[in-house]
C-alpha cells in the first residue's frame, strides 16, 4: 500500500529541523486519545521533570480539520523531541499524519496494548523511517516488522505509582476477590460483527467449543486456528472481525471457567451486570482511577487470569496489584521469569486446580503474603514503573534519531 503525503512546505521543513534530544531534558508531544495509558505516561513525564504536552485526539475515525491545524501549530510552538501514541491513536487510516511526521524528521513512538493485527490490519504505512512500534507481547514482533516498522522492541507495562503506591494492610477487609469485566457485552458485540458472515460465525463458534483458541495459538494469527477455505476469503476488515470475537468471546468463556473452578462461597467478583448467574458473590464496577487501589490493598487475595490476547505478556494488574499493597494470585505468564524472582516475588497458578490449592494455601499465611507483597513492590518500584518505560523510550528515540 503507497501512502498518501501532506505537502510540506520548506518553511514548516526548516522551522522543524531543529536537534532532537539536544534538550537538557526530553520533550515528548503524547497525542491522547482514549486509553489508560496516555495519562499514565504524562504523570510519569511531569514527576521526572521532563516537558511534556498533551494533545486531545480520536483513537478511531478522522481528525477535524481545526484539530490537525491545532497538531500542526504545537508541532511548530512545542519542537516536541518526539511523539508517542498509544495503539496508534490519532493515526488516519491513510498514514498522511506518519507520512507527515517523516517528512519532518519527528520520530514517531507507538506502543501496542492491544492486539496491533486488529489496528494496523497489514498497511504498511505507519512504518516510517522515523517510527518505532513498542509491543507489550513478544508474540507480535514478527508482524509489526512485517508491516514495515524499522525499530520493533518489547516493552511490558509498568505501574502508575500516582495511583498505586502503598504498604500492604495491618489486616484485611475484603476475602478473595477479582475484578474484572465478563465480556459478555463486548462478546457480544464482536459477535453482531461477523453475524453477516455465517460460515465465519460457524468456523469461530467451532473452533472456540472445541478448544483451540489458547493464547499460543491467538498469537500465531487466524491461519493457526480457521479452515483454509474461511481464510482464503477474508479481507483485513473481516480478518479483524474475527480476531476480536476470539479476543473478547475466548476470554470470556476463559473468565467464566475460571471462576466456576473457584470455590464459589470464598471469592467475590466485582464487575458487570454479565457477572450475574456465574458467581455467587459479587460487587460492582469499581473505578480504576479512584477505587481500584484500595481494594487490591484490602483483599487477602487477588486473582488474576490473562486475556486470550497475550501469550506470554502480563497484565496491568501484575504491577499494580502488589504496588498498592496487595497479594496476586496469577496464571503463569512466561514473561513473568523476565520481570520477577518466580520463587520470592510473586506467586503462579498453572491449572484451576493449582489456583484453588493455592488460594487455600495462601489465605492460611497472612505472614506469608505479605512478604510477597513486600518483595514484589520493592521490585516493581525499582524496575516496573512508568518513569522506568518512559527513560527506556527516550534512550531508544536518542539512539536511533538523537
Amino acid at each position: 500500500m503507497i501512502a498518501r503525503r501532506l505537502t510540506v512546505s520548506k518553511l514548516l521543513s526548516g522551522t522543524m529541523a531543529y536537534a532532537k534530544m539536544a534538550g537538557a531534558v526530553p520533550r515528548p508531544l503524547i497525542l491522547e486519545s482514549r486509553y489508560w495509558l496516555d495519562t499514565a505516561c504524562a504523570d510519569a513525564a511531569k514527576r521526572m521533570g521532563w516537558d511534556v504536552m498533551c494533545m486531545p485526539v480520536v483513537a478511531e475515525g478522522v481528525l477535524p480539520r481545526e484539530a490537525v491545524t491545532r497538531l500542526i501549530e504545537t508541532l511548530i510552538d512545542f519542537k516536541p523531541d518526539f511523539l508517542l501514541s498509544v495503539n496508534l491513536g490519532g493515526m488516519d487510516v491513510d498514514g498522511l499524519f506518519c507520512g507527515l511526521f517523516d517528512d519532518l524528521q519527528l520520530p514517531f513512538v507507538t506502543w501496542f496494548v492491544d492486539d496491533p493485527r486488529t489496528i494496523v490490519m497489514d498497511r504498511s504505512i505507519y512504518g516510517t523511517p522515523h517510527s518505532i512500534a513498542l509491543t507489550w507481547e513478544r508474540a507480535y514482533v514478527p508482524y509489526l516488522k512485517e508491516v514495515g516498522f524499522p525499530v520493533v522492541e518489547v516493552m511490558p507495562l509498568a505501574v502508575d505509582t500516582g495511583i498505586f503506591d502503598a504498604e500492604p494492610a495491618a489486616a484485611w477487609d475484603l476475602p478473595c476477590t477479582f475484578v474484572g469485566n465478563s465480556m459478555s457485552a463486548l462478546a457480544a458485540h464482536a459477535w453482531g460483527n461477523v453475524g453477516v458472515d455465517t460460515e465465519l460465525a460457524a468456523a469461530l463458534e467451532q473452533a472456540l467449543d472445541a478448544g483451540v483458541v489458547t493464547r499460543e495459538r491467538f498469537a500465531e494469527g487466524l491461519d493457526a486456528i480457521l479452515p483454509p477455505t474461511v481464510m482464503s476469503r477474508l479481507d483485513a476488515e473481516f480478518r479483524a472481525r474475527a480476531e476480536l470475537v476470539l479476543f473478547f468471546e475466548g476470554t470470556r468463556r476463559l473468565r467464566k471457567a475460571f471462576m466456576q473452578a473457584l470455590p464459589a462461597d470464598e471469592v467475590c467478583v466485582f464487575g458487570d451486570d454479565g457477572w450475574d448467574g456465574i458467581v455467587a458473590l459479587r460487587g460492582g464496577p469499581v473505578i480504576y482511577e479512584n477505587g481500584l487501589s484500595a481494594l487490591y490493598r484490602n483483599s487477602a487475595i487477588n486473582l488474576n487470569v490473562t486475556s486470550i490476547q497475550m501469550a506470554g505478556a502480563v497484565n496491568q494488574r501484575v504491577f499494580d496489584c502488589p504496588a498498592a499493597g496487595g497479594f496476586l494470585l496469577t496464571d503463569a505468564q512466561s514473561s513473568l521469569d523476565d520481570l520477577f524472582d518466580l520463587e520470592t516475588e510473586i506467586v503462579c497458578y498453572h491449572s484451576f486446580d493449582e489456583a484453588v490449592a493455592l488460594l487455600h494455601e495462601y489465605r492460611r499465611q497472612p505472614a506469608k503474603r505479605r512478604s510477597v507483597i513486600q518483595r514484589a513492590r520493592a521490585r516493581i518500584l525499582h524496575e516496573h514503573t512508568y518513569e522506568h518505560r518512559l527513560q527506556t523510550i527516550a534512550d531508544l528515540v536518542r539512539e536511533h534519531f538523537g
